[in-house]
């Protein structure tokens, strides 16, 4: 399954990478204009998103993108989930405290492929960096429920790691991942 993972910075080629693609996956700190064309294909692939912590919150329904912020979908044998924003640092909708996030964590079923804003804390994040660090809890949450893939965005470069038998990709920009 090849996945077009699109999170935090637009492309001038989303279509064309789109075209490439099985799965459209987002996370994030876009807007309906970042994905030109996307509005006027009529049979849209399958996609999925969360928004991030610039995010308007309005954007994905229109354009066929299913927000999967604390919910579950199944497709192609996957069960697909995840969690939006990042740990509050001002006052904003798409920000939570760590205490929310840990309430998530323990009640959220176990999924194949999670999408996040944020990464979980030490994992693709910038411990260094108050506002780009991750959640101890969704930490503990990836590490006892085990998905097979996670998506994050959130950061300024691509990255790769495997913790557990989970494969985890940030994504800045557009880029197709084949699972």
């Amino acid at each position: 399954m090849k996945i077009l993972h699109y999170s935090d910075k637009a492309t001038n080629n989303f279509i064309k990478l789109y075209s490439q693609c099985d799965v459209l996956v987002s996370t994030g700190d876009l807007s309906f204009f970042d994905f030109a064309g996307l509005a006027d294909i009529q049979n849209k692939k399958p996609a999925f998103g969360v928004y991030g912590n610039h995010d308007s919150g309005n954007y994905m329904e229109s354009l066929g993108i299913i927000n999967l912020h604390n919910r579950v979908y199944e497709l192609a044998g996957y069960k697909w989930g995840g969690f939006q924003g990042c740990i509050e640092y001002k006052d904003s909708p798409l920000m939570y405290a760590e205490e929310e996030a840990k309430l998530w964590a323990e009640t959220f079923p176990h999924v194949d492929i999670l999408l996040l804003h944020s990464g979980p804390k030490g994992m693709l994040d910038d411990l260094s960096d108050k506002i780009h660090s991750g959640s101890e809890s969704v930490r503990n949450y990836v590490l006892m429920k085990k998905p097979k893939y996670v998506f994050v965005g959130h950061q300024y470069s691509d990255g790769f790691m495997e913790i557990e038998g989970t494969k985890l990709y940030r994504t800045y920009g557009a880029r197709i991942i084949d699972l």
